[in-house]
């Protein structure tokens, strides 16, 4: 097919074209014209101009090089939907974090109370620094105290977490900002935990095309949840 320069009869030949879909269901269409010297770079495509049979697709990038005398390659590529608009996609991504061993929600059965150590645990009293077992003593370490003791030294624990990631698009261009740093319930079919929620945890857009694809994440709390005087 034919490709026809704007407001002159010199043809700009279409010499290959193709296209792909990503596995987000966004397409996208490369197509290569030759472009006359004297026409460079004057008729070369604007950003974001519609493709010349598919007007849900447009130009998000261009590249070029002069090929045979006379004439310039150029590589374009429009993003969008060749059918409808995908569907959102949901990501599960799981991690550990390290966290101070006192904090473990376990911490009493293995570290003891400070009336009560277990496995070499030092309690110490705030005011003075030395070993207590007052009731408001603080933890200190997991100490030898001259036997063996599988726990001496071990000062953190690694705590799992995880997200929750959706991927939207849309037409129009998002407005205002996310409430982040809130507790949220997520979009989609994000997995449900006893005694745990979730915390709107960030959210980015970028134009492709056509479309916003827009992305939002949230982060999974503790056992015991995310607490709600903070993040209220």
């Amino acid at each position: 097919m034919a490709y026809s320069t704007k407001g002159a009869t010199t043809v700009v030949n279409q010499i290959s074209e193709r296209f792909e879909t990503d596995r987000f269901g966004v397409d996208s269409i490369e197509m290569t014209v030759e472009i006359p010297n004297a026409r460079f770079p004057s008729d070369m495509l604007v950003d974001f101009a519609a493709h010349p049979d598919f007007s849900s697709m447009l130009l998000t990038r261009r590249t070029g090089q002069r090929g045979k005398p006379g004439w310039w390659t150029v590589n374009y590529v429009f993003e969008g939907f060749l059918v409808s608009a995908p569907d959102p996609t949901y990501e599960l991504t799981t991690s550990l974090s390290q966290e101070p061993i006192q904090t473990h929600p376990d911490f009493a059965t293995f570290g003891g109370t400070p009336s009560s150590p277990q496995n070499g645990s030092i309690f110490v009293d705030p005011d003075t620094g030395f070993e207590s077992a007052k009731s408001n003593a603080i933890w200190k370490e997991f100490a030898f105290k001259g036997t063996a003791n599988e726990k001496a030294g071990i000062e953190s624990y690694l705590a799992p977490g995880c997200e929750w990631r959706e991927t939207k698009f849309q037409t129009s261009e998002p407005t205002g900002i996310r409430d982040v740093g809130t507790i949220e319930n997520p979009a989609g079919p994000n997995p449900s935990l006893s005694g745990r929620d979730w915390l709107a945890w960030g959210e980015t857009y970028v134009r492709r095309g056509y479309v916003y694809q827009v992305t939002s994440t949230w982060k999974l709390s503790g056992r015991n949840g995310w607490d709600t005087d903070i993040y209220s």
